[in-house]
C-alpha cells in the first residue's frame, strides 16, 4: 500500500511538472505571436509614415500652402499628435484614390474608430484647399487599432533641440522622429514601442549632426547622415 501511494506520489509530481512546462510553453507562445502581430502592425504604419515624409514637398512661392503642421497631443502610450504634411507619394492611400495621381495634404493621428477603439486615422485632400473653410469633403481611413499612440517631435536647428510642436507652419522641419506605441504584452508592462528618424529631402540641410531623442548620443554612421560641408569661401576656379 505505501509503494503504491508513493508511486501515486511520484506520478502526480511528474504530471505537475509535465503541466507547468507545457502552460510556460503555452504563454511564451502566444505572448511571442501577440509580440509579432503588434510588430506587424507597426512596421506597416511605421513604414507607411516614413515613405510619406520622405516624399514630402515644398514650394516657398506658396509656403502656407505647404508647411508641416504638428499638434502635441499628449506623450507616451496616450499621445495622438496630428501630424500633417504635403506629399507626393502614395502611402496610406486607398488604390482608388483620385489623390494618388499628384500632391495631396496628408493628415495623421490617433482617434477612436467606428468600434470606441483608439486606431490610426488617415486623412488626405487636395493640397491648395482650405479644408477650414469647408472648400472639400473629407474621409478618414481607419488603418490599424493595434497602434495606440503616436508621438512626433521636430529638430529646431535654431535652439538645436528637440520639439513638440512646429511653430512655423510656412515650412517643414529637416528631421521628424517618429514613436508609435503598442500594447504591451502582459498586463501592467511596458508598451510595445517603434521610433524612426526620418530626413526630409526638401527641407534646408543642417550645420551639424543631430542626436536622436532620448538617446545618449549617435555612434559614428548611426542615426541621420552627416550634414552638408559647405566652404565659407570656397577658392575661385582657375579659367
Amino acid at each position: 500500500m505505501l509503494e503504491l501511494l508513493i508511486a501515486l506520489a511520484i506520478m502526480s509530481a511528474a504530471f505537475a511538472i509535465i503541466w507547468s512546462t507545457f502552460s510556460a510553453t503555452v504563454r511564451a507562445w502566444t505572448r511571442g505571436s501577440e509580440l509579432l502581430d503588434n510588430l506587424h502592425h507597426g512596421d506597416f504604419v511605421m513604414e507607411q509614415m516614413v515613405s510619406a515624409l520622405r516624399s514630402a514637398a515644398f514650394f516657398s512661392t506658396a509656403p502656407d500652402k505647404y508647411g508641416f503642421h504638428l499638434k502635441d497631443r499628449g506623450t507616451g502610450r496616450d499621445a495622438a499628435d496630428v501630424v500633417s504634411w504635403v506629399t507626393s507619394g502614395t502611402a496610406f492611400l486607398p488604390p482608388d484614390s483620385p489623390l494618388a495621381n499628384g500632391l495631396h495634404r496628408i493628415t495623421v493621428t490617433i482617434e477612436d474608430n467606428r468600434d470606441g477603439k483608439p486606431s490610426v486615422c488617415v486623412m488626405a485632400y487636395p493640397h491648395l484647399a482650405d479644408i477650414d473653410e469647408g472648400s472639400v469633403e473629407t474621409e478618414k481611413w481607419f488603418i490599424s487599432s493595434e497602434v495606440k499612440g503616436l508621438e512626433c517631435q521636430v529638430y529646431n536647428k535654431e535652439d538645436e533641440d528637440w520639439d513638440d510642436e512646429w511653430e512655423d507652419t510656412n515650412s517643414i522641419p529637416r528631421l521628424v522622429q517618429i514613436t508609435l506605441y503598442m500594447d504591451p504584452l502582459e498586463k501592467y508592462g511596458d508598451p510595445v514601442k517603434l521610433e524612426r528618424l526620418v530626413e526630409l529631402p526638401v527641407a534646408p540641410p543642417l550645420d551639424a549632426a543631430v542626436t536622436p531623442e532620448g538617446s545618449q548620443g549617435a555612434k559614428e554612421g548611426e542615426g541621420n547622415p552627416p550634414p552638408e560641408r559647405r566652404e565659407e569661401n570656397p577658392p575661385a576656379k582657375n579659367p
